[in-house]
């Protein structure tokens, strides 16, 4: 589906947790905002089938880089991040249905970089949300 659909800024990979769908820097928001775009709706209007047919728990992690965020909406990244995560489950329940029951929000803030946070390029590539389609609920891990 992200293929032929064109979905670019979206990684699909296994790993121990199950199926992992990264949604990379400013896909799905805009920087320092957890509001889900116009244009990003429709991604996730893609997505939501397919979630749904998986029959399994879903997480949705939010994650950020270590430039810190002081706002009166966000005093850290951990607000952030968790709002942001919390605003994807919200928009699939209200637009898509989904049971509450098996959806979870996750907010690691700055604290599960996948690259050092040591240049602009880096610092973007942990800007992120991930929706992880986990295995089961026994073998589902949190993240290292």
């Amino acid at each position: 589906i992200i293929d032929e659909n064109n979905l670019g800024g979206i990684q699909v990979n296994l790993d121990e947790r199950g199926l992992l769908i990264r949604f990379v820097e400013g896909v799905l928001f805009d920087s320092g905002k957890a509001n889900i775009k116009n244009d990003a709706r429709a991604i996730l209007d893609k997505l939501a089938p397919l979630l749904i047919e998986s029959h399994r728990q879903i997480r949705i992690e939010g994650h950020t880089d270590n430039l810190p965020i002081n706002t009166r909406e966000f005093p850290s990244n951990w607000e952030l991040s968790t709002a942001r995560a919390v605003n994807v489950i919200k928009y699939m329940i209200e637009e898509h249905n989904f049971s509450p029951y098996i959806l979870s929000a996750a907010g690691y803030g700055e604290y599960r970089p996948v690259a050092p946070n040591d240049s602009v390029k880096n610092r973007a590539l942990n800007r992120r949300v991930d929706i992880i389609i986990l295995k089961s609920t026994s073998e589902a891990k949190e993240p290292k």
